[in-house]
């Protein structure tokens, strides 16, 4: 272990004592650099939209790709699509495509400097200083960092992952978060073999999995040689002032052993502490079930754990039925979960299952969480990336949203943030948006900063104050939100994956009335609402019954914006 002195000036205890002896919190409130210096694609597209001209070195960007250097910059300009065409390649789906992940991306070009290049740009360009002003600005404490393992040279010989200039980046923005006031929290994102087989582990999978990871002692070993490299460099290059956390391992799917996992965070939290400080928060993954660490011991001794955080990522708009229900319903499974893994009050306590003492040690977090509700993105996404290959632009780029679907989107964040705050029963201490900005509108709803200029992200609750104070209970909101259907935008109607052939969506899109992917009908109604959803899901099963279609779907580029005639 590469051990140094952490900063003696710096604190990052997350509770305060009031002059009557009453422990005061200090809330945990953030949002995401995704897709920054690990990159995705649904939030940076074009960064992926490759073209002969970039393989061949000539670099070019797509207009408003927020991964572009200034206008004013002499290495800037616009593709020429006349003479730059799209390059596609067999996808781990089975067809041609775009690279979907970084390991694709970075393999695409021929002359690895080329590649460099092009992502240098990307971690220079898409986060700037301004952005950190407005996270300030907005009344947030805190960033998280998806950082990739590869980081600082963890590269083996068969692997195409490129470190570039990521280091340097992030040494820029820890700068920056020290000038406006801001608290880092970096995540471990990825792992090698990929500890999910999910695109934001580096490496997409048709099958996810812990496996790929856990099932080589080596990879694990070597994930606990970069969580001592990566925090070991933290404390040499002196920023730790400002990185008050680190997050050992970024979701691990629930298929990991769950005595593997909890040695390797035990083995995680030892290195991390031993070069970052014993005050450092530390978060962990609940591997999507938090309820398996309620067992009344796991991380329960405060002097060992306190400042510990199981971290739990709540998404709705993954579920299939959830996507169709109506706005309230949205709320009311907020406000009174179904299931014991949906509840952030379903760990940590001394006495489970009991359930009324809580962990003087770990504590409860939610890192990843969006506004996000009707469409999924996955999906979404391979429209986006078609629309991009046949018309050289984002579908949706400068999307609309009515001000009702607004409305709902700022009660919809409103009842997260209570809910993932649990105020009233103590658990956690706070919460991280997904994330700060994405390209294009087709996202909109995952876009921390459109929602702070639209006016759909709240007003964000004082340090010491609960969220609840200022938004009301969750019931509250849950009582004041619309059952209006004519905001929903179910996509798609069905929970078949986009790497299954056949195209149900032909028919689930006749079956709607609508022209469109993505806008429902001029006008709607909750009973004409549930009519239709009847046939379309009769008319899925048919069509499912008979046989996967060979047509192919086509998007079509619409706005939210509802105009009344």
């Amino acid at each position: 272990i590469r051990h140094f002195e952490h900063n003696p000036q710096r604190s990052a205890s997350t509770t305060t004592t009031t002059m009557s002896g009453q422990e005061e919190k200090k809330w945990i409130r953030g949002v995401n650099l995704g897709g920054w210096l690990l990159m995705e694609r649904y939030i940076v597209p074009y960064q992926f939209a490759i073209t002969t001209c970039h393989l061949e070195g000539d670099l070019c960007w797509y207009p408003g790709a927020l991964s572009a250097p200034d206008e004013s910059d002499p290495d800037y300009k616009i593709c020429d699509f006349d003479k730059c065409k799209p390059v596609r390649f067999d996808s781990v789906f089975g067809w041609p495509d775009y690279p979907v992940d970084e390991w694709h991306l970075s393999s695409a070009f021929p002359f690895k400097t080329d590649a460099e290049k092009w992502l240098n740009y990307h971690f220079e360009n898409f986060i700037t200083r301004d952005d950190l002003v407005q996270m300030k600005e907005a009344g947030l404490t805190h960033l998280r960092v998806p950082l990739p393992h590869w980081i600082l040279g963890s590269v083996a010989l068969d692997e195409p992952w490129i470190p570039g200039d990521r280091w340097k980046y992030f040494l820029r923005l820890c700068q920056w978060a020290r000038e406006i006031g801001l608290e880092l929290w970096p995540s471990l994102h990825t792992a090698p073999g990929s500890q999910n087989g999910f695109d934001n582990s580096g490496i997409q999978s048709t099958e996810y999995t812990c496996g790929g990871w856990e099932g080589l002692k080596s990879n694990v070993n070597r994930t606990l040689d970069v969580i001592d490299a990566i925090t070991a460099q933290m404390a040499h290059d002196n920023v730790l002032d400002v990185v008050t956390g680190w997050g050992i391992l970024n979701e691990p799917f629930w298929d990991c052993d769950v005595n593997n996992y909890k040695q390797f965070m035990e083995d995680g939290l030892v290195i991390a502490r031993a070069n970052l400080g014993q005050e450092t928060s530390i978060f962990v993954s609940d591997k999507f079930n938090a309820p398996t660490f309620n067992n009344g011991s796991w991380w329960l001794d405060e002097s060992k754990y306190s400042n510990t955080y199981l971290d739990t990522h709540f998404y709705q708009v993954f579920d299939t039925n959830s996507r169709m229900d109506a706005p309230q319903k949205h709320i009311q499974d907020l406000c009174q979960p179904s299931k014991p893994e949906f509840d952030m009050t379903s760990c940590c306590y001394e006495d489970a299952p009991k359930n009324t003492i809580r962990s003087k040690g770990v504590q409860r977090i939610s890192t990843e969480w969006s506004a996000a509700f009707d469409s999924m993105p996955g999906e979404l996404l391979q429209d986006v990336m078609r629309s991009i290959y046949e018309n050289n632009t984002a579908p949706d780029f400068d999307r609309v949203m009515s001000p009702a679907r607004m409305q709902f989107l700022k009660q919809y964040v409103e009842a997260q943030i209570v809910q993932f705050e649990v105020a009233d029963v103590g658990v956690s201490h706070g919460w991280f948006y997904w994330t700060i900005k994405l390209e294009g509108g087709a996202f909109a709803e995952w876009d921390f900063s459109r929602g702070v200029r639209e006016g759909w992200i709240p007003t964000i609750a004082q340090p010491h104050q609960a969220s609840q104070e200022l938004y009301g209970t969750c019931e509250q909101i849950q009582n004041r939100t619309t059952t209006d259907m004519s905001i929903v935008h179910a996509y798609p109607w069905g929970d078949e994956p986009y790497w299954t052939e056949g195209t149900w969506r032909d028919w689930v899109d006749y079956g709607r009335g609508s022209t469109s992917a993505i806008a429902p009908p001029k006008r709607h109604d909750l009973i004409i609402s549930v009519v239709v959803a009847a046939v379309v899901l009769m008319i899925y099963f048919v069509v499912r019954c008979r046989g996967p279609s060979q047509r192919k779907w086509n998007y079509t580029s619409v706005s939210d914006e509802v105009t009344e005639k």
